[in-house]
């Protein structure tokens, strides 16, 4: 019987790592449920039919949060732990409740329709933030209706070793049993690169790549896959040569990470003695632990708009000042680099309509492009209520460690001015009133947008530090929206512009010796890290888990090799021919 010809498909590489095993349809769904009445006599038998239903769900979710807390990461924890709110929340008991009793139908058919309208509602929504919180939603709502009307669905828990998995779209619960050994990657028609089954696939170690089109497997001869989540890509019915390639490379890359979790607590140290100093990025104080374990230098960026996630409104400057505090206890020193709220414009978030914090957004509207519109240090500045309470918040942590501020998305000086003067305001009118602040504290800019990184000798010269978020830098720079399909082979750090970016911004840091960390997704890339450490940075900070990459990565350059690297890289004009140069130098060295 001939062989079936090897097929290469493209999509958006969503979590790092090889794949190899056979396809696998995946669907938790289940459409088929009857719309039944109700008479009065039995609606309050439905009523607790559906209390237990969603009893049954806290159980799962806190058995699965537990089991987190135990051995896992930090992120799947905070995940759960927004499910948990949801199943406490008014909208999941007593509306749909009343809508049992007000409809007489069954508690099935109202959590479906409840489901329907809020799709309908924001269908033409297109913030991220926005629709990832109604996927979770969505995805509670599915765990209720499993225990309301229990099936024979498929649980990815179940499923034969290295499966690959095929899916329209993975929601947290599809994705959270799922172990490393049973799924060797997920291959989905859609999804993007922060939704939340993104985050949980990436913290488990699973391969995964969205934009597939799925549907062209059930033409396919269904033999192996493979799927390169770095690359985005997968091949079907891979040839004897790719197949012994790739599993190759899948082995190294096993070898490679054992080697990292047990180099934890080795410094980041180059081969000739260079310290480079790794911090961690972390959503909330419950990470703090898991980056600690990991050998980080402090934390980098503390993103405090997660922060509003589990109460739907912007927490009070005392509890915001309370968890500062801890946080810098628990470093015992090192640094706690606080991020003010990175919301607004594209990073809007769901509050009760009812709620005092609800105006705020309200009064942004829709924007037209909110990617570029009123978020950030924009949106702070145009409500200082909520800047300063934040500021407050920071200075009276200071006092505990080590701790600085950091402003996102500057891209004009006047911005840096404006935050300088509301905390020398704010921390004198507090010493007045006898509260305990720190004479200075270190207030640095996000380097993330073109304007801030032409200025950025200005930028150097009046910040305490800066900070490279190479995100947000990268989409900006070069027009490409990371998670669109359509613009990820144009979306690169590794793209001729940014380098050059990147070397201004440090000879400025380094002209007016100011610190300077590099943030995002490629300052964890074995690939872009030598080519970094040549251009001169000497602090990254990245998620926790990443930590032992980028100390195992370090520890086998030496700063001449990395200087040399980026020499070369520099002379490079088109972004094809420097990732082929980087890929063919660094995989050499990173081996």
């Amino acid at each position: 019987m001939e062989k079936a010809e090897e097929i290469i498909l493209r999509g958006l590489p969503i979590s790092r790592g090889i794949g190899i095993g056979l396809p696998l349809f995946f669907s938790s769904t289940d459409d088929d449920i009857p719309e039944i009445s109700i008479s009065q006599s039995g609606i309050e038998a439905e009523v607790q039919r559906y209390r237990k239903a969603l009893a049954l769900s806290r159980q799962d979710v806190e058995r699965l949060q537990q089991l987190s807390l135990n051995d896992g990461p930090p992120e799947i924890v905070n995940i759960l732990g927004a499910h948990l709110e949801m199943l406490q929340d008014p909208m999941m008991t007593t509306v749909i409740e009343e809508k049992i009793r007000l409809i007489c139908k069954n508690p099935e058919t109202i959590v479906l329709k409840v489901i329907d309208e809020y799709k309908k509602r924001f269908r033409n929504i297109k913030d991220g933030f926005f629709q990832e919180r109604i996927r979770d939603i969505i995805d509670v709502s599915r765990r209720v209706l499993g225990h309301l009307r229990p099936t024979q669905a498929m649980k990815l828990c179940s499923v034969p070793n290295n499966s690959i998995i095929l899916a329209h779209d993975l929601v947290p619960s599809d994705t959270v049993e799922a172990t490393a050994a049973q799924v060797g990657a997920f291959v989905t028609a859609s999804g993007g690169i922060t939704s939340h089954a993104a985050i949980i696939a990436r913290a488990k170690g699973i391969p995964y790549v969205a934009h597939v089109d799925i549907k062209l497997f059930k033409w396919f001869d269904r033999g192996r896959v493979i799927v390169d989540g770095t690359q985005g890509i997968v091949i079907v019915n891979p040839t004897a040569e790719t197949l012994k390639k790739y599993q190759a490379l899948k082995k190294g890359q096993l070898q490679n990470f054992r080697l990292m979790q047990n180099a934890t607590h080795l410094n980041g140290e180059t081969i000739d003695g260079y310290q480079v100093r790794i911090f961690a990025n972390l959503e909330g104080p419950n990470d703090i632990d898991y980056a600690i374990k990991h050998g980080a230098s402090g934390v980098g960026l503390l993103r405090t708009e997660y922060l509003l996630f589990p109460r739907k409104r912007f927490p009070t400057e005392a509890e915001q000042a309370a968890i500062y505090r801890k946080m810098a206890k628990r470093l015992e020193g090192r640094p706690l680099v606080i991020r003010t709220y990175d919301i607004g414009g594209d990073k809007k978030f769901e509050f009760d309509p009812a709620s005092a914090d609800a105006h705020y957004f309200t009064a942004i509207g829709d924007e037209p492009n909110p990617a570029l519109g009123c978020r950030a240090i924009r949106f702070l500045l145009r409500f200082p209520n909520l800047m300063d309470a934040q500021i407050r918040a920071i200075l009276r942590a200071s006092q505990y460690g080590d701790v600085h501020l950091l402003i996102p998305m500057v891209s004009d000086i006047s911005e840096l001015r404006q935050v300088r003067a509301r905390v020398a305001k704010l921390s004198l009118e507090m010493s007045r009133k006898g509260i305990k602040v720190v004479r200075s504290i270190p207030i640095g800019c996000m380097i993330e947008v073109p304007s801030s990184a032409l200025l950025c000798d200005a930028m150097a010269k009046e910040a305490d530090f800066l900070s490279v978020g190479t995100n947000d830098l990268v989409q900006y720079v070069l027009a490409a929206d990371r998670n669109n399909v359509l613009t990820s082979n144009i979306y690169s750090p590794a793209h001729p512009s940014i380098l050059r970016l990147i070397r201004m911004i440090v000879a400025s840091a380094s002209r007016f010796k100011k610190p300077l960390l590099l943030c995002g997704e490629s300052a964890a890339d074995p690939v872009m890290i030598p080519l970094f450490l040549g251009l001169g940075i000497r602090d990254f900070s990245v998620a926790s888990r990443n930590i032992p990459i980028v100390k195992h990565i370090i520890r086998k350059w030496r700063i001449l090799d990395a200087c040399q690297l980026a020499e070369q890289a520099l002379e490079y004009s088109c972004a094809d021919d420097l990732k082929r140069f980087l890929e063919e130098r660094v995989s050499s060295f990173n081996g």
